[in-house]
């Protein structure tokens, strides 16, 4: 396929996708970029869909299989603006830039889990012939079955009643093939997913992900520093306490007194104030 036949199928503009091909650091949307990797017939490794809900999805999946917890671990490593990255993680249609999927690619060291296969696998492919031969066969049965349908020319209901049943017949080879090809494409990823995995945990012993264990070192460094604010808050937390107590046992009077205290001063002030008016009185 040329670009020129790649730009042709896309849904976008023909002249938007073949200045992407000009551009010498091109970041399209990672939406476009998927939609052009699916015209040209392939898909990422251990995906069933080229879609970005997708994609950031296995990134997800990737970081939890790897016990990174904090972002902000993962937003040094990759050179991602800290709250940037939340809301990509948590966008329920995420859409970042070509360029950001990349970094957070090469960031998880997970660039073998991500490399072009064919969108259906050999065996698929081969299932969707087979199948395709026996649906053709099939229509061509049916045209037959029509012709003998008509044994004279005023048998009209029962030629349309042939072709009603030739028709749901196959609809529903038709049917059985998608629902074949589905389950072949799903098993077939799943077992992609597993291989990655499994490759991961092997690295993951070893330690010959340096880009992961760099990761892993930033994540812990940041899960250390996390602890060390949180302890430091305790201890704060236990001193403002401790003068609390110590303040309320150097007070000379209890609440009961000062309450005590301040009745007799109000009666003594009111006492005074009535001495005042009959004072006025007497004058």
């Amino acid at each position: 396929m040329t670009k020129q036949e790649l730009a042709e199928r896309s849904e976008h503009s023909s002249a938007h996708v073949l200045a992407l091909f000009d551009q010498p650091e091109p970041n399209p949307k990672l939406a476009l970029y998927l939609e052009l990797v699916q015209k040209a017939g392939a898909r990422f490794h251990g995906l069933e869909l080229n879609e970005p809900t997708a994609i950031i999805g296995r990134l997800k999946e990737i970081i939890e299989r790897e016990q990174i917890q904090t972002v902000s671990a993962l937003a040094k490593v990759s050179g991602i603006n800290r709250s940037q990255l939340s809301s990509l993680l948590n966008d329920p249609e995420p859409n970042p830039t070509l360029a950001t999927f990349d970094r957070l690619v090469v960031a998880l060291g997970a660039e073998q889990e991500f490399l072009f296969v064919k969108f259906m696998d050999e065996d698929v492919e081969e299932a969707i012939a087979v199948g395709l031969e026996d649906v053709e066969a099939m229509k061509q049965e049916a045209k037959v079955r029509h012709l003998r349908a008509v044994p004279n020319p005023s048998s009209a209901k029962s030629a349309a009643d042939a072709e009603r049943a030739a028709n749901v017949e196959v609809k529903a080879a038709v049917a059985e093939l998608t629902a074949r090809i589905t389950e072949l494409h799903e098993h077939n990823v799943a077992l992609e997913k597993r291989i990655a995995d499994d490759a991961a945990e092997l690295a993951r012993l070893r330690g010959s992900n340096t880009s992961l264990e760099r990761l892993r070192a930033e994540d812990q460094s940041e899960l250390d520093r996390l602890a060390q604010e949180n302890q430091e808050l305790v201890q704060l937390h236990m001193r403002d306490r401790a003068e609390l107590a110590e303040l309320t046992a150097r007070k000379d009077w209890s609440l009961g007194r000062k309450i005590l205290f301040g009745i007799s001063c109000f009666a003594a002030g009111a006492g005074a104030a009535a001495l005042v008016v009959q004072a006025r009185d007497r004058s």
